[in-house]
């Protein structure tokens, strides 16, 4: 399914997802190895973990192409490759159109060059209505149950479970962003465990800001799948942002994910994102 054969989310909706993202991606402002920016380009760049994303842009006309240029040089030392999201909001208002014009231009491009599909909607983005959400299908073990994270030594046990879940890798930086946050009724990022007695199965972070909810790092061990677990923590967290008083969520899914949340309710949506990845060329990297 295209993005054009998707119904367009509300122009406020849209707004809500980008100030969530920002808001996401702002809690690793400062830690080693990332580049948090706000400003013209609002964008976080790192040479691992989080990733490496434009959020925002509000660049003048007539300065697209150095903003770009300047964008492009000062984020080279922390990534190769950088997808710039166009929101419908974004200035100027084909900046779409410049970015490729200015990717054909190689001389200005700076061995930058634009990949994959480009314009295309990012991902699939889903949202769903708080007060709708579909009941747990799969049958969960009565020995299921969901934590909230409330200490350092549960969001170690989160950072374990979730590293496992997306095949190992060093989830330090997740650790140390969420830890430096903390925790309690007015954090951004509140997290959840999900355990089969007292061993832990999968976890998630719910994301509320930009009046909007957000469900991001769902994970699960392979070898603990289609068991239900990621579908339950996922609902808990949702539940919890309804106890804060949102009344909408999104997610940005993940193929394996999908089934997951339009079982809970979710749908596909155009959240009007267009993707435009930027590669540096490996010779110059």
């Amino acid at each position: 399914m295209t993005s054009e054969s998707l119904a367009r989310a509300e122009p406020e909706t849209i707004r809500r997802i980008q100030q969530n993202l920002i808001g996401y991606f702002g809690l690793f402002e400062g830690l080693p190895g990332v580049t948090f920016a706000k400003g013209e380009v609002t964008l976080v760049a790192s040479t691992g973990y989080p990733g490496s994303l434009v959020l925002g842009s509000s660049i003048q006309a007539n300065a697209t192409n150095e903003t770009v240029h300047r964008t492009l040089q000062s984020i080279e030392q922390r990534c190769s490759a950088i997808d710039w999201f166009v929101f419908p909001e974004c200035e100027p208002s084909d900046l779409g159109d410049r970015l490729v014009t200015l990717s054909e231009n190689k001389e200005q491009s700076d061995h930058w060059s634009l990949v994959g599909k480009i314009g295309g909607p990012g991902g699939t983005w889903m949202l769903a209505a708080l007060n709708a959400l579909a009941p747990q299908s799969r049958q969960v073990s009565s020995a299921f149950h969901v934590e909230n994270v409330t200490d350092l030594e549960h969001l170690e046990t989160w950072k374990q479970i979730n590293a496992e879940g997306f095949g190992g890798g060093d989830y330090q930086i997740f650790y140390d962003a969420f830890a430096r946050h903390g925790f309690g009724p007015d954090a951004i990022a509140h997290h959840f465990v999900g355990y089969l007695d007292d061993t832990p199965v999968t976890s998630a972070t719910l994301i509320l800001a930009g009046g909007i909810a957000s469900v991001f790092n769902v994970s699960t061990p392979e070898r603990l799948r289609r068991q239900g677990y990621g579908g339950a923590v996922t609902l808990a967290a949702l539940q919890a942002a309804i106890g804060y008083g949102f009344e909408d969520a999104y997610v940005w899914s993940s193929p394996l994910g999908r089934s997951v949340y339009q079982n809970l309710g979710f749908e596909i949506r155009d959240v009007g994102i267009r993707e435009y990845q930027w590669e540096k060329s490996s010779d110059t990297a």
